[in-house]
């Protein structure tokens, strides 16, 4: 087994030379330092990371709280968060909380102590979570996508509100007056800023805002209860000519519903998602969305983390990453087959 010393002796330097460099504490000079890391990677040397750890009263893991490991949206953003914690030398810890409501503060002082991590990322919480604040008071806590309204934790997200109204503009540009909403039963921001987002859009196009053109589906986004939802729009007196969906599962069980109906998306209807998971281009009409970044997120709130674990100075706390509107086939100009009774 290849040793500190065996490391020391190749680079022509002292163990602890050795030791800064391993640990990135206390100046080398570059040349040293080049020389150091060419010896490592020769003579293949590991570190002993449990015996460093203890030295530095760390654990090297990182504990993450999701909601639903199955959801696409969920899944590509824990590939970012676990890309980046390993290239780090953390570990990952994953508990699956279910739904936001099984998020409390015994659990997350419990998970913390029973594992000694030195750090957490949680990917959803309600917005109105203030408990949390006086967790993150006391350990390194990054929320990703969801976070607490008005709360001074870090956090890494996109502009949810902006890019519904984005959106919903784009659908009145098409020609459409009378737009649908299909949003979430939850306590989610996310949720909430795309429906204030909705609201905006109308607002700066002069719609009035119709309280029958919003649906409420299941908290957790759920295909059948976007069917469901549609339902509520489409077999109304007076239907939209065009739905916004706050996730693209709910999209996907608009357009279900629709085809059930005996509408043709979009000639009868148009219909814009958000997220851009993969679903959205398996099968035609393929989707209009909002693109999110989800690896990106995940790999940003893992750097926010270390950061924050660091203490680096001028750690960021907020950040919002930038979203795009994907035109496709799911959203079309508005014509006088498009099923609304008012232009």
């Amino acid at each position: 087994m290849v040793k500190i010393e065996d490391v020391a002796r190749a680079a022509g330097v002292s163990v602890a030379t050795v030791s800064r460099v391993l640990n990135e504490t206390g100046r080398v000079l570059p040349d040293t330092e080049a020389r150091v890391r060419e010896a490592v990677a020769r003579l293949s040397y590991e570190p002993n990371l449990s015996a460093r750890n203890l030295r530095k009263n760390e654990s090297r893991i990182i504990l993450i709280l999701a909601p639903n490991f199955s959801n696409p949206y969920y899944s590509n953003v824990l590939a970012g968060i676990c890309d980046v914690s390993r290239n780090l030398g953390y570990s990952t810890l994953i508990y699956n909380t279910y739904d936001s409501d099984a998020l409390d503060e015994s659990l997350v002082e419990s998970l913390f102590q029973k594992n000694r991590a030195d750090g957490m990322i949680t990917l959803a919480c309600n917005r109105d979570d203030r408990w949390l604040e006086s967790y993150a008071s006391r350990y390194p806590l990054v929320q990703c996508s969801e976070y607490v309204e008005g709360a001074q934790i870090p956090h890494i997200s996109v502009d949810n509100r902006a890019a519904a109204r984005d959106t919903v503009s784009h659908l009145v540009s098409l020609g459409h007056r009378r737009i649908g909403i299909v949003t979430s039963a939850n306590r989610y921001l996310s949720s909430a800023d795309r429906l204030r987002g909705y609201r905006d859009a109308l607002e700066e196009a002069g719609i009035d805002p119709d309280d029958s053109l919003v649906a409420y589906a299941s908290a957790d986004y759920s295909f059948a209860s976007g069917k469901q939802a549609a339902r509520t729009l489409l077999e109304a007196a007076d239907p939209p000519s065009a739905v916004f969906c706050v996730s693209d599962i709910l999209a996907l069980g608009v357009i279900a519903a629709a085809g059930k109906l005996g509408l043709q998306v979009p000639w009868d209807l148009s219909v814009a998602g958000f997220d851009d998971v993969d679903y959205t281009t398996m099968f035609h009409p393929y989707l209009t969305t909002v693109a999110v970044p989800c690896y990106e997120l995940g790999r940003g709130s893992m750097l926010m983390l270390y950061d924050h674990i660091q203490q680096k100075p001028g750690a960021q706390s907020e950040v919002y990453l930038p979203h795009k509107i994907v035109l496709r086939e799911s959203a079309a100009q508005k014509t006088d087959r498009t099923r609304s009774n008012t232009d």
